[in-house]
């Protein structure tokens, strides 16, 4: 920020938001991070640790996190630039994800359950 820029602080409600980025498998930083990159657009990595109450030396680690998970896209300038992909984007993949493990699991059963039909006894060893 420079000397005439003045913060908006949002008290409160942005823990709650952060808190159920959790929820889609974010970590606490990630989530501020993303959180206020939804908020605030486009911001460059160095001074995004501030918005986002992140410490300063985890602020790019996060970031490049977050762009593995596919929740951000950096670009190519100095000092390295930062935006969030639209949250609805990332949750709709996100699910479909979670929804495709969980038709792998029943499939499994439903094969577990074939095999082991004609069966009285039945033991699972993990």
């Amino acid at each position: 920020m420079t000397g005439g820029e003045k913060m908006f602080t949002i008290n409160g409600n942005g823990k709650e938001v952060a808190e159920l980025f959790k929820k889609f498998g974010l970590n606490e930083y990630e989530s501020r991070v993303y959180f206020t990159l939804q908020i605030s657009g486009k911001t460059k990595v160095g001074k995004l640790w501030v918005p986002a109450g992140v410490p300063q030396s985890k602020v790019y680690n996060t970031v490049q996190m977050l762009s593995t998970k596919g929740l951000v896209e950096t670009t190519n300038l100095k000092p390295l630039e930062v935006r969030a992909k639209p949250f609805l984007r990332f949750a709709n993949e996100y699910l479909t994800d979670k929804k495709c493990s969980l038709y792998e699991i029943q499939e499994k059963i439903d094969g577990y359950r074939e095999v082991t039909r004609n069966n009285k006894l039945v033991r699972v060893v993990v």
